[in-house]
């Protein structure tokens, strides 16, 4: 109740965020858009209560939603100094998703990330990373588990996407790992990188690389 009532006329819905802390949450790519539109956001800890909040469905005529299904966008009336075009931007989203291929269902300019270059987002349908999480644990020993695929969405103005799209044709090799690691990058911040294995030998590859140019 203290909550709807501290909501702002631009907000229309109550969002939360699942993660292990209070340091984790504020750091999370997924709570950036809320501190940007000064929108309030309930952290929890507890793996249960988003289970809770999901069946909650609303409250005093206001639906929940979790910030990371939440449709919600930085106000940026103003285009920026450095920042791709809207067609560079959209090229740009062509060209990773034909590099990574099955691995990603889909890629987009993001409208919700300040700080960070990159997301992993689900659909309105589907499982949310800490739910995931949940039924993993569950999951029975020795049933049959898919590799979840995300939609990856990406900051135009970030300096790593903005550098990325500069060099994808003037490099093509070192662009695909660069863009491998944001989308392994995103999922780490998300949690659900189940095997770092192939991002830790790509990371030293590139690190091989930045370090002989000096």
């Amino acid at each position: 109740a203290d909550y709807v009532k501290r909501m702002s006329q631009a907000q229309t819905e109550i969002y939360f965020l699942l993660a292990p802390n209070r340091e984790a949450a504020e750091s999370s790519p997924y709570f950036e858009v809320f501190k940007a539109r000064n929108f309030e956001v309930l952290f929890f800890y507890d793996g249960w209560d988003e289970f809770v909040m999901d069946h909650l469905h609303a409250f005093d005529g206001k639906n929940i939603k979790s910030a990371e299904r939440a449709d919600v966008a930085v106000e940026q009336p103003e285009k920026a100094e450095h920042e791709l075009s809207a067609d560079q931007a959209e090229a740009l989203a062509k060209w990773i998703k034909e590099k990574l291929g099955d691995s990603i269902n889909a890629v987009r300019p993001s409208k919700r990330l300040v700080g960070s270059p990159a997301v992993v987002v689900e659909g309105e349908q589907g499982l949310t990373t800490s739910m995931r999480k949940m039924l993993k644990a569950m999951r029975k020993e020795g049933a049959p588990e898919m590799e979840p695929k995300f939609d990856l969405e990406f900051n135009p103005r970030h300096p790593v996407i903005i550098r990325l799209e500069q060099i994808r044709a003037a490099d093509a090799s070192l662009a695909e790992k660069v863009a491998e690691q944001i989308y392994d990058n995103a999922r780490v911040a998300a949690g659900v990188l189940e095997d770092p294995r192939a991002m830790l030998k790509r990371l030293n590859e590139l690190l091989e690389r930045v370090l002989a140019a000096k």
